[in-house]
C-alpha cells in the first residue's frame, strides 16, 4: 500500500510539473509588463515641522516610476483616483471613474522609484465631491504627455 502510495505521489508531482510547462510556456515568461494602472503613489511623507513661524512642512510623494520608465528629476507626473461608483437603481456596483486630481514634479529618481512634490491640485470644481481633496497612498500615476 505505500508503494502505491509512493508511485501516485509521484505521477502527481509530473502531472503539476507538466501543467505548469502547457501553461507557461506558450507565454515565454511569467514576468508581465506593468500597465500604467500599475504605477501609484506607494508613500506620503510630511517633513517634521520645527516649529518655526509660517514653516510649511514639504510633502513627499513616493512613486514606483523612475528612470527606466524615462523619468527624470523635472518630470511632471499626473495623479489620477479611480472610484468605484453604485447604481443606486440597480443596487449594485456599476463601473470604476478615474479622474485626475493633481500634478506632481519629480525631484529625486532611482531606476523603479521617484519622489516628487506637489505642483497643482485640480481646481475643485473639476474634482468630485466624494473623495478627499489630497493625493493618498493607491492613487494612479503617470507621466503627462
Amino acid at each position: 500500500m505505500a508503494r502505491n502510495t509512493t508511485v501516485l505521489s509521484h505521477i502527481l508531482t509530473l502531472f503539476k510539473f507538466a501543467l505548469l510547462l502547457v501553461i507557461v510556456l506558450p507565454f515565454g515568461s511569467t514576468k508581465l509588463e506593468a500597465a500604467p494602472s500599475d504605477f501609484v503613489v506607494y508613500g506620503v511623507y510630511t517633513g517634521l515641522n520645527m516649529g518655526f513661524a509660517n514653516e510649511i512642512p514639504k510633502k513627499d510623494f513616493y512613486v514606483n516610476l523612475g528612470l527606466k520608465h524615462g523619468v527624470r528629476i523635472g518630470t511632471s507626473l499626473e495623479v489620477m483616483r479611480k472610484v468605484a461608483t453604485y447604481d443606486a437603481i440597480g443596487k449594485k456596483l456599476y463601473k470604476d471613474m478615474v479622474f485626475p486630481i493633481a500634478r506632481i514634479k519629480v525631484i529625486h529618481s532611482e531606476d523603479n522609484a521617484s519622489i516628487a512634490r506637489m505642483e497643482a491640485m485640480i481646481p475643485e470644481e473639476r474634482a468630485p465631491a466624494s473623495t478627499p481633496r489630497a493625493i493618498l497612498v493607491g492613487d494612479m500615476v503617470r507621466t503627462v504627455r
